[in-house]
């Protein structure tokens, strides 16, 4: 039996189209991941878990 290995090393993150990435902290997660949601303002926006950073906001 022949074993093909994947030809990205396993030290490689994968990310899919849907991930967004923190500019602050280089913290990685899917859209729908551990982002936090704030509705505080006219709008809904995602922040940075790690360290609060807006990551993805609306335009007005």
């Amino acid at each position: 039996m022949n074993i093909c290995k994947p030809s990205v090393p396993d030290s490689q993150p994968h990310h899919s189209k849907r991930t967004l990435f923190c500019r602050s902290c280089e913290h990685a997660s899917p859209i729908d991941g551990d982002w936090i949601m704030d509705d505080s303002v006219h709008h809904e926006r995602r922040l940075c878990p790690r360290c609060g950073a807006v990551v993805d906001q609306p335009a007005i």
